[in-house]
């Protein structure tokens, strides 16, 4: 596969700019007064979606949010409404599907959680967000840097070296989930 380095550069440095203009909304951005299915729907692709102008209800559908609440992965709307509580498992669990299972999920995020145990985990999920964007964007930087010289490997060997990353963070990330499930380290936990 033949690639061109200049092509590439630009397009890191496109996703390198999204990547910082994209932040996840934290408690006190979410709405005070609880909303409807399609207002929360909007509001959660307007906020998942890392890049703008991306098409509307292709994140997150009514759908899915049905069956986040009857597998009680979030806890059920009331009166049809759903609170900050709700918007802030959503956020999460859409983040975290990418990466590990529904199931897996469900253990981390026990759904009968205190409001301020919600709030805090999110500020964590937040914050631990904000960081790792920072980190990745070192080492994007860095692993990419080789590749995009004029005499280095082909682009082929970044896009292994992504893979292979992804995937290696992906199985510590299931490795850790299995030991909290048995060690309790999260939300609910004193």
């Amino acid at each position: 596969m033949q690639f061109d380095k200049q092509t590439v550069r630009q397009a890191l440095l496109t996703g390198e700019e999204a990547l910082f203009a994209y932040s996840l909304p934290t408690w006190e951005d979410f709405p005070t007064l609880p909303l409807y299915m399609d207002q929360v729907i909007y509001l959660l692709n307007g906020y998942l979606s890392l890049t703008p102008g991306r098409e509307e209800g292709t994140i997150v559908t009514p759908a899915m949010i049905n069956n986040y609440v009857k597998l009680k992965i979030i806890p059920p709307p009331v009166k049809k409404r759903y609170g900050r509580v709700h918007l802030a498992y959503l956020v999460m669990v859409c983040v975290l599907k990418q990466s590990i299972s529904i199931g897996d999920i469900k253990k981390l995020l026990p759904v009968a959680l205190p409001e301020e145990e919600v709030r805090a985990s999110y500020a964590a999920f937040v914050r631990a967000g904000m960081e790792v964007k920072a980190d990745f964007s070192r080492a994007m930087r860095q692993a990419a840097a080789p590749v995009l010289a004029a005499d280095g490997p082909p682009v082929t060997d970044l896009i292994f070296r992504t893979a292979v990353a992804a995937n290696l963070f992906r199985l510590t990330t299931q490795q850790m989930v299995i030991l909290s499930a048995s060690g309790r380290d999260g939300p609910g936990d004193k």
